[in-house]
């Protein structure tokens, strides 16, 4: 008798789930179809951030079919359903327990036709990496307030997965204040930051990070550095983050990486940065060297390297890590230009978490200038 084998053939992360037909000449059995075929995943190895939640699994089963996993220590990934019918279409919700550990962690399921176990089968691998989607660990702390002895305050909301929702940014004087409030449509992908009253919205993927914020004339964006005959420079080499205002503002942040692995979970350190304002046709450059202590800067919610600049200076949309490739790994131990040079000091407690982080600004002909902030979670 002839039967027909339908198994699902997938490749590595970029090859789509596809299925093909087989047949052979038996005299014992009858015809019968087994194997799968997925909707989703259309990956065989699929990524997980440190606090994605929740996933899916939607396939079609020829056959009656089982669902087992590796026997490593995987029950942080929860199952609802592991066993089903067959010629049947099955949507299983997966959820995710938020990746604490500091390392990246995977598991394996098997997916087998229980009738036909040699024939039909299919294997799905989930990795969960080590930290969120804004480049923190998947233990770090909420930073919800921290306060400068020169009068400055910030203050930080979050929602459920560490995303941030809101920032207030005082300088101790009545004439300066910065608020940002932020929304996700998670049904949509859209995020939207109010930023003093006036509105970008971008899109996000899996990480929750918006390639860029578009308002009202208002873009904030990467882009690509080029060389000299115009080709663009590889990102991991170098890249800007820039702010446009439709009054012709600029605010412009060129990292230097020297070929640093940007991929979640990797350690890059930016060389160099240099920051172009223009305003009122005037333009301002600042070259800096960046000189890194061995503190890691990805156990708080928050680049604490952006304290350096100040309270009206820093970047709060850098501050608050909605661009996780600007977010160095390592927290400052020195800034360096020709101007100005600013020694930094961090205090960690037993969670890595900055708890004081003191900036002295150095200026040839002037006093120093000390600033400590100070932290609670």
């Amino acid at each position: 008798m002839m039967k027909r084998v339908f198994k699902t053939l997938s490749g590595m992360a970029l090859c789509m789930t596809t299925m093909v037909a087989m047949t052979s000449c038996l005299s014992d059995e009858s015809p019968y179809q087994t194997g799968f075929v997925f909707g989703k995943p259309r990956t065989v190895l699929n990524m997980l951030y440190a606090n994605t939640p929740t996933d899916s699994i939607v396939f079609y089963s020829y056959g009656k079919w089982s669902l087992t996993r590796d026997g490593g220590n995987n029950g942080w990934c929860k199952i609802a359903t592991t066993s089903g019918l067959g010629n049947t279409i099955y949507s299983i919700p997966l959820s995710f327990e938020p990746n604490t550990t500091g390392q990246g962690r995977g598991v394996q399921l098997y997916f087998s036709d229980t009738d036909h176990p040699g024939d039909g089968s299919a294997t799905l691998v989930y990795w969960q990496y080590a930290t969120r989607g804004d480049g923190t660990l998947g233990s770090a702390a909420d930073v919800r307030t921290i306060t400068g002895s020169d009068g400055s305050r910030f203050e930080f909301a979050y929602d459920d997965l560490h995303r941030p929702t809101s920032l207030n940014i005082t300088d101790g004087t009545p004439t300066f204040s910065r608020q940002l409030r932020l929304t996700y449509d998670d049904r949509d992908s859209v995020v939207t930051v109010t930023d003093n009253g006036k509105a970008l919205r971008g899109f996000f993927g899996p990480d929750y990070q918006p390639l860029n914020l578009i308002g009202s004339g208002d873009t904030i964006a990467y882009y690509a550095q080029y060389y000299s005959n115009g080709m663009p420079v590889s990102t991991n080499l170098a890249f800007n983050l820039e702010h446009h205002s439709p009054n012709g503002q600029l605010s412009c942040y060129a990292f230097k990486l020297s070929g640093q692995s940007l991929e979640p979970d990797s350690l890059h350190c930016a060389d160099s940065l240099r920051i172009g304002l223009r305003a009122n046709g005037l333009t301002e450059l600042q070259k800096l060297k960046l000189i890194y202590s061995k503190a890691d800067n990805r156990c708080q919610s928050i680049d604490v390297n952006q304290l350096v600049f100040g309270a009206q200076q820093c970047d709060p949309y850098q501050l608050l890590s909605l661009f996780r490739f600007t977010r160095n790994t390592s927290i400052l131990s020195r800034m360096e230009c020709p101007e100005v040079t600013y020694d930094v000091e961090a205090t960690i407690n037993a969670n890595k978490a900055v708890t004081q982080l003191t900036v002295k600004r150095i200026e040839p002909g002037a006093s120093p200038q000390d600033v400590t902030y100070t932290f609670e979670y």
